[in-house]
């Protein structure tokens, strides 16, 4: 049964039918015409320079006027009808809820179906086009019959809205002759049918708040501004919140709206560009949140930097005059948004501090699952949004459920497994990964240089807080990451302490590959370190540059474009190394062959000497495992005196004199060491 609008609606409809019948009364077929083509007789009142005496539509006006009238009186009902909604939302004219009554009518009436058909004087033709609708409601009033017309233009509210569906003109015939009908999804949504249309199904989720406002965890003063922000008192408004994906933005706004008392509709923008047709699956979208009073957002998080341009033209078409808030959540400001929306406030959403990621872990993982000092540790080493700490909360607790379902107990080993699979980088193609590993007690090194190495590792723990509980942030505008300079001989173990620092960090190690960084081309290393640099903070990973004074030579002086360009690479990794919030290590043989700027500017330097007797005989005892038999009689302080080697050079000898005695399967001799070191002695150029 028809609401009372679309009663309303149908009334104007006939109100307007019958006065086009009544004015073009005298223009009726002849008795004798064929509804297949005209008579000549037809042909000859066509062609007439005149119609005769206009006919009296004094009671045709007066009864469009009272449908008008009692339309007008039904839409001012509250609860607002959907048609005022739709003319609300979608800025629609007076003539355009016109044309909507026209178009209607037929499809709640049967009857006026044929009524039409009738009125078009053609039964071949099934539907009315854009010229019928002109006439009908400007009856002879041309210049009411020109505004029509006009409200089926390409850049009217109805057709970028996708209210009013025009069929193509036909190549030979006029354009006024298109077809033209309500959108199905319209005249389903005024029949008071809630679907979703067909070609959004999967890209739009209307909204219901997931967390209640209060139990959002931000900064207050950035939820007071972004309240204001999309006030609906100042109007639609259109607001950009950029940020890190997961920081919460979407869940806030659905949260501020539901406390106001207005539903919200997420769209997403990556997964309309991956479907195709843009154009159209934009309008439907927007369609869906407008007809809904719902405001949209357009989830931008996963889009690539390269965005079509059939997008950005979609959204400033669908948008333009849309009388509902719309929220854009990216991860920075775009100038396409910019050109797209002049209307557009922005605000920035920041990635949580370090005291929010602690209670985001602390809601995610109750007290009962695992220890409060491990949650610290895992909230401070990884810069995670809340939604990848729900999910790494998640395959932790799993992982543990899965150990011990009885009494279940989170572990920092979890935690940390858990985070890294959160991950998401190429750095493979640059890079290459190694397994960190190792444990303090693996380490035989000075005690200068053990105490330097714990306090980096002291630094990237207390770091957030330091910088953020303690107001260091305020003091170090840039440079704020973890840097240090690994300098020794070869063999000394900066490989094996950086495996060891990856671990205590909790991140993954990677050595990157000069060979694909480095490039004879102008400006392509720049962009290669570039590329490392941004994957890598995704990727919370440890970026290891062996041999770092070949990239981070010192500057010369310029004689030639090659030492321009060349000098030109190390000003920008010293600007990029400034920015960089990660963890860096570079490993050198010769610090003094790095760049003075660039040593400046690392936090710490660690010095790698040649291990001493002492240290050389821990270093050969800790090469075998538990498993390999060693006679009893070794004589560990000869071979430590007689071969000055570093540990890689130990442990390579350690492994030959292995096979001299697995060949004969006995134990290792002192003679199988003292040959082996020979060996070794041989291959780096000194003589016994």
């Amino acid at each position: 049964m028809a609401s009372p609008p679309n009663h309303a609606a149908v009334d104007v409809a006939r109100a307007y039918l019958s006065r086009f019948l009544v004015a073009n009364a005298h223009r009726r077929r002849l008795a004798q015409g064929s509804a297949y083509g005209p008579s000549a007789e037809e042909v000859v009142a066509a062609l007439q320079a005149t119609d005769g005496p206009p006919p009296n539509l004094a009671a045709e006006d007066a009864r469009v006027q009272s449908a008008e009238g009692a339309l007008g009186a039904v839409l001012a009902a509250t609860p607002e009808p959907l048609l005022a909604r739709l003319g609300r939302v979608f800025s629609l004219t007076r003539l355009d809820l016109a044309i909507i009554c026209v178009l209607l009518a037929p499809e709640l009436d049967h009857e006026l179906e044929r009524a039409y058909t009738f009125a078009i004087d053609d039964f071949t033709r099934k539907r009315v086009d854009v010229g019928f609708v002109a006439r009908v409601i400007g009856a002879r009033t041309e210049t009411v019959v020109d505004r029509v017309l006009l409200r089926f233009d390409d850049s009217a509210p109805m057709r970028r809205h996708g209210i009013v569906t025009v069929t193509a003109p036909a190549a030979d015939g006029p354009s006024s002759m298109r077809g033209v009908r309500l959108a199905d999804r319209i005249v389903g949504f005024l029949r008071g049918h809630d679907t979703v249309d067909e070609l959004v199904h999967g890209l739009v989720r209307i909204g219901t708040p997931a967390v209640p406002l209060a139990e959002i965890i931000m900064n207050p003063e950035l939820v007071a501004q972004i309240k204001r922000a999309i006030d609906p008192r100042s109007g639609a408004p259109r607001l950009l919140l950029a940020g890190p994906e997961g920081t919460g933005r979407a869940l806030l706004v659905e949260a501020l709206f539901a406390d106001a008392g207005r539903r919200t509709m997420r769209i997403d923008l990556a997964g309309i560009v991956a479907e195709g047709r843009i154009e159209e699956r934009i309008a439907a979208a927007l369609r869906e949140a407008a007809l809904r009073d719902a405001a949209a957002i357009l989830d931008g998080s996963s889009l690539e930097k390269e965005v079509p341009r059939a997008l950005v033209l979609a959204i400033s078409d669908g948008i333009a005059d849309l009388a509902v808030p719309i929220v854009f959540t990216l991860p920075n400001h775009p100038t396409w948004l910019v050109a797209a929306v002049p209307s557009l406030l922005e605000l920035d959403v920041p990635a949580p501090t370090f005291r929010q990621r602690l209670e985001l872990w602390r809601r995610a993982l109750p007290p009962s699952l695992t220890g409060a000092e491990d949650v610290e540790i895992v909230a401070s080493r990884y810069a995670f949004t809340g939604a990848t700490i729900a999910r790494a909360a998640s395959r932790a607790a799993s992982s543990a459920r899965l150990r011990d379902p009885e009494a279940p107990k989170v572990s920092l080993d979890d935690l940390g497994d858990a985070a890294r699979l959160m991950f998401s980088h190429r750095l493979g193609g640059m890079a290459q990964r190694i397994p960190a590993g190792f444990s303090w007690d693996d380490l035989v090194l000075p005690k200068d240089t053990l105490d330097a190495l714990k306090e980096v590792t002291r630094f990237a723990r207390y770091r957030p807080f330091l910088l953020e509980e303690w107001g260091f942030a305020a003091k170090l505008p840039y440079g704020k990451g973890v840097s240090a300079i690994l300098a020794g001989p070869p063999g000394t173990g900066k490989t094996m302490v950086a495996q060891l620092l990856a671990k205590e960090l909790g991140y993954d190690l990677y050595r990157i590959d000069l060979s694909q960084v480095v490039n004879k081309y102008i400006g392509e290393t720049e962009k290669n370190l570039a590329r490392i640099f941004d994957e890598a903070e995704n990727a919370h990973a440890v970026l290891f540059f062996d041999e770092a004074d070949s990239l981070f030579a010192k500057r010369t002086e310029v004689k030639s474009s090659n030492d321009r360009y060349a000098n030109l690479e190390v000003n920008y990794l010293l600007q990029r190394m400034e920015t960089y919030d990660g963890v860096t290590l570079l490993a050198t043989n010769l610090e003094q062959g790095l760049d003075d700027a660039f040593k400046r500017r690392v936090r710490f330097s660690v010095q790698f000497e040649l291990p001493e007797e002492p240290e050389r005989k821990l270093l050969w005892r800790s090469m075998f495992p538990p498993k390999v038999p060693l006679a009893s009689d070794i004589d560990w302080d000869m071979i430590a005196k007689r071969f000055e080697m570093a540990g890689g050079y130990i442990k390579k000898a350690a492994l030959r004199a292995a096979l001299i005695a697995a060949e004969s399967r006995r134990p290792i001799t002192t003679a199988d060491l003292f040959e082996a070191a020979r060996h070794e002695y041989r291959e780096m150029g000194r003589i016994i």
